[in-house]
């Protein structure tokens, strides 16, 4: 779960649901343990404009309201380095406007607080870095990053 104040934290706990459920209002609800009519406050609320199935899109072309749901997947090394300047090598699995999924964090507990990730945009010579935290989204969960 992302680190900030209780708005954002309830606004990304919305947003994730709806990216569990495909978007479907009434079963995000019932994930977040609210009522339908409390998300739709909710969403009015944070400004959160869920697609509805039938509306026509324009091929190539993601709306700002549907990049909030976007996921790539990605297969790319990124490097992490903490506050005392410690690095390590971690695999991102997905990247989304909400963070990104890594896989073989070594030794995560040396990387808590804030970090410095970097990692090469695929098929360029850009460098990207970022700053971010690891978070849990379940204890049993793996590690991922948001950056």
């Amino acid at each position: 779960m992302p680190l900030g104040n209780l708005e954002n934290m309830e606004e990304q706990m919305i947003i994730n649901a709806l990216e569990r459920t495909g978007g479907h209002r009434a079963h995000a609800a019932e994930q977040l343990g609210i009522s339908r009519r409390t998300l739709s406050r909710k969403l009015r609320e944070y400004g959160i404009d869920v697609p509805s199935g039938d509306r026509p899109t324009t091929p190539g072309t993601i709306s700002h309201e549907q990049q909030k749901f976007f996921r790539a997947k990605v297969n790319l090394p990124v490097t992490l380095q903490n506050a005392n300047g410690k690095e390590c090598q971690a695999q991102a699995v997905n990247l989304s406007t909400g963070g990104m999924g890594l896989d073989t964090i070594p030794d995560p507990v040396m990387f808590t607080g804030l970090l410095d990730v970097s990692f090469l945009l695929p098929d360029s010579d850009t460098v990207i870095q970022a700053k971010g935290r690891l978070v849990w989204p379940t204890s049993e969960a793996e590690p991922a990053c948001d950056s």
